[in-house]
């Protein structure tokens, strides 16, 4: 996620349009691709312990992102044919995390919403929760509000995320030790960034000259 506070100077060109769809089951390796670059990056930069390694171990990760892409939750979005982004949308939330009452309002959860580095300080990051937000309340017409759990410890990313409309929910624990049990959420029809630069498509483009 693009957490970057700069103001983007954006020039008086048209900005590119960006095109997201679901990802596909052998497009596994290409959105863990995309966690792994933002942990690398997260390793480096940043004081937190988010993605210092597969959680809670490589074979676990690779399940739960794999029964993700398979059940049609998770999309992948593109600059011409390279993957840039990827984010997941579910229609139900950790039982540990959410409390049963807060579990009976019905509400769109996202998962790893990754940007590429490449494309911080774009406005992309807002933009792409505008997008789950709306596609969110297409395929759950009774979602009232967008949640979120965050590492616990990337405090730049909850602030992020309160810039973004989110009101910070709790910080809780669960049997299994889950890091990321810092909630959020704001209504489903929150105001944000024109959703403008990003299309929806059902295939990949496909290619008009050689493969490199």
């Amino acid at each position: 996620m693009d957490t970057d506070s700069r103001t983007c100077r954006r020039s008086q060109v048209p900005q590119p349009d960006y095109h997201i769809r679901q990802a596909r089951p052998d497009e596994v390796p290409v959105v863990l691709r995309l966690i792994d670059g933002r942990a690398a990056w997260l390793r480096t930069e940043k004081s937190t312990t988010q993605w210092n390694r597969p959680w809670p171990d490589p074979e676990s990760r690779y399940k739960r992102v794999y029964e993700r892409v398979v059940n049609g939750l998770t999309w992948l979005m593109f600059d011409g044919f390279r993957p840039i982004a990827t984010v997941t949308l579910q229609p139900f939330g950790h039982p540990e995390l959410w409390t049963e009452e807060e579990r009976a309002v019905e509400a769109v959860y996202l998962h790893q919403l990754v940007i590429d580095r490449d494309y911080a300080g774009t406005g992309l990051g807002a933009e792409l929760i505008g997008w789950a937000a709306a596609k969110g309340r297409d395929l759950q017409q009774g979602a009232s509000v967008l949640r979120i759990d965050v590492w616990t410890d990337n405090t730049e990313l909850h602030a992020y995320y309160l810039r973004q409309g989110f009101a910070y929910v709790a910080t809780r624990a669960t049997e299994d030790a889950t890091p990321s049990g810092a909630l959020f959420e704001r209504p489903i029809d929150a105001p944000g960034p024109p959703v403008h630069r990003i299309i929806e498509v059902w295939t990949s483009p496909k290619r008009t000259g050689p493969s490199r």
